[in-house]
């Protein structure tokens, strides 16, 4: 658990945390500043525990510290948004969970508690979890010990595979051939189960490739949780620049 000094100072800049711009937007409108957007769903997310995590699943679903904020415990839908261009492709720009049909009217920045206020924080600001594989997740914490058990047995049994070449490289191209939509054919997302569990990962390219992003908790006025968005591109922003 973070210190009281942290939730101290956590406290003095979460105002700034949060995102000013409309997320739920990306998944009820047609388009964003000129630029078309389309919707994938991607099946439904189990939430076992409502402990939350996001990270790239290819090179951090070991170990990723799970969210200080909470979901109740269910199963969701999920859904991608799609940013349509042709100069930069079909990329996608945001993931929301669904967990209650309400408009949120804030979105909490998701933290770890293990973030470090070293530094002014500037309104819009966030911390986000890192991608080095061109790849985002979201799935909940008992998945996360389910997959590391399953990791370890086809470890024991090979110690020379990796996650990609010997398990997800496969899973992702699988979903292509089901589901070619706004996929490449090496695989853009997949909704896995870990074997012998009703465990799973939902996992998709993050965006513009490698970096950091944000994941946001969505209130609505009665400061109920309507959903979970995790935001790859600013497209008001990043395809007017």
């Amino acid at each position: 658990m973070p210190t009281k000094e942290w939730f101290e100072q956590y406290d003095r800049i979460k105002k700034s945390l949060e995102c000013s711009a409309d997320l739920d937007a990306y998944f009820s409108e047609k388009e964003i500043a000129g630029t078309n957007i389309d919707t994938l769903h991607v099946g439904n997310v189990h939430f076992p525990t409502g402990t939350i995590i996001a990270c790239d699943p290819l090179v951090q679903l070991e170990d990723c510290p799970p969210y200080l904020q909470t979901a109740p415990v269910g199963v969701y839908p999920v859904r991608i948004c799609v940013a349509l261009d042709e100069e930069c492709g079909d990329r996608y720009a945001c993931v929301k969970v669904t967990i209650r049909d309400q408009k949120p009217v804030r979105y909490e920045l998701a933290m770890t508690g293990e973030e470090y206020f070293d530094e002014d924080i500037e309104d819009g600001g966030f911390f986000g979890f890192g991608v080095d594989a061109g790849m985002g997740c979201i799935a909940d914490i008992q998945t996360q010990e389910a997959y590391i058990k399953y990791w370890q047995k086809l470890y024991e049994a090979d110690n020379n595979i990796d996650p990609y070449n010997d398990l997800f490289c496969d899973i992702l191209e699988e979903s292509y051939q089901k589901n070619p939509k706004y996929q490449s054919e090496l695989g853009d997302w997949a909704n896995w189960t870990v074997p012998e569990t009703d465990c799973n990962v939902v996992m998709f390219s993050s965006g513009w490739g490698d970096g950091a992003y944000p994941c946001y908790f969505g209130y609505d006025e009665n400061n109920n949780l309507c959903g979970i968005y995790i935001w790859f591109i600013d497209i008001a922003q990043d395809y007017t620049d």
